[in-house]
């Protein structure tokens, strides 16, 4: 049976989609996750869903990274289930530890802003199908513990991560979603489904 994986902020602001051209066009490069922040000022983040932590610790790129591997996640929009890997970097601390199961109350760690391409505190969060190497990302070329994309081998990063999310606006959860009025959200990360 499928899960519906549930927001990692509990009041989720959306500050940047994955692959948008105005990020590109600032900064240079492509972002490959979704960014975003608490509206409350609450810095914890939570596991999406019933899980498994297959990575958890520092990284010089992008700083104190977790690493939680979803069996049968639900993509709201295309109504497929995949199993999929889900990486929280700039976290500010960690609060759990590898092979650990998780599920959705499960605090993972806080946000911050750890990492050379930290510009300020927030989550950012990619979604993969390559369930075989959880710890390869196309954000990165090279570092100590995220393993970079370069050659394309491993690259199956989901390009709508936001499509695997979902909020949860009852208790005790009380989940709120927003997006930030700015050209780096993608017109399909403004809604997501309700839980």
């Amino acid at each position: 049976m499928a899960q519906k994986l549930i927001l990692p902020i509990n009041r989720c602001k959306l500050t940047a989609s994955m692959r948008t051209a105005a990020y590109l066009s600032r900064y240079g490069y492509n972002h490959y996750g979704a960014d975003m922040v608490s509206t409350a000022g609450a810095p914890n983040v939570y596991a999406g869903g019933n899980g498994t932590v297959v990575a958890a610790g520092w990284d010089n790129v992008v700083g104190n990274v977790v690493a939680v591997r979803y069996n049968g996640a639900q993509n709201h929009a295309t109504g497929e289930e995949a199993d999929l890997i889900l990486r929280y970097f700039h976290l500010a601390s960690i609060s759990v530890r590898s092979g650990q199961a998780v599920d959705k109350d499960t605090v993972l760690g806080r946000y911050g802003c750890t990492g050379m391409l930290a510009m300020a505190p927030h989550l950012h969060l990619e979604a993969d199908t390559d369930v075989a190497y959880p710890l390869y990302s196309p954000t990165v070329r090279s570092s100590n513990l995220i393993r970079g994309t370069a050659r394309g081998a491993h690259d199956r990063t989901v390009r709508h991560p936001m499509e695997f999310l979902h909020c949860k606006p009852g208790a005790p959860d009380r989940q709120t979603y927003a997006t930030a009025e700015n050209a780096y959200i993608r017109g399909a990360d403004k809604r997501i489904p309700c839980v």
